[in-house]
C-alpha cells in the first residue's frame, strides 16, 4: 500500500496519496512560496498565532483543497469551501502537502533520537535563501 498523509478539513478526514503531477504542479510552487516567505519560521516563533496575509491564506486554502481533492476526486470547490476548516487545519494540510508532493521529506531518525522534524525543500535555482537543496 502506498504512503498517505492525513488531512483534516472541517469535520472530514482525507487520506492524501502521493500527489499526481496534475496537482503537484500547482501545490509545489505554492508550498515553495510559503516556505520561502518564512511561514515555517513564523509558525515556530509565534506558536498558536496565525500570522499570514491574504495571499498566503489563499495559497493555504488552495493547497488544502487540491490535496483533499486528490484523496476524493468527487470533492467540489463549493463543497470544500463550505467545510468549517480552521487555520490550524490549513497549517497541517500545508505540511502534509509538502511531503505528498515529494518536495520535502522527514529527516531520518537515528536510534534513540527524538523526532527531528522534516528536511528542507528544494530551492529554485535563482533563490538567495540559505535553505538546503532538494529532498
Amino acid at each position: 500500500m502506498s504512503k498517505t498523509w492525513t488531512i483534516t478539513a472541517g469535520e472530514r478526514t482525507f487520506e492524501v496519496p502521493r500527489l499526481p503531477l496534475r496537482i503537484s504542479r500547482n501545490v509545489y510552487p505554492a508550498c515553495q512560496r510559503l516556505t520561502n516567505a518564512g511561514l515555517v519560521e513564523r509558525l515556530i516563533r509565534i506558536g498558536d498565532g496565525f500570522a499570514v496575509d491574504e495571499a498566503e491564506m489563499a495559497d493555504l486554502v488552495e493547497i488544502a483543497f487540491q490535496c483533499c481533492q486528490a484523496a476524493d476526486r468527487d470533492l467540489t470547490r463549493e463543497a470544500f469551501d463550505d467545510l468549517p476548516v480552521t487555520p490550524p487545519q490549513l497549517f497541517d494540510a500545508f505540511f502534509a502537502a509538502r511531503s505528498a508532493c515529494g518536495g520535502w521529506k522527514p529527516i531520518p531518525q537515528g536510534e534513540g533520537q527524538e523526532d527531528q522534524g522534516e528536511g528542507e525543500g528544494a530551492m529554485p535555482p535563482t533563490s538567495t535563501s540559505s535553505e538546503s537543496s532538494p529532498a
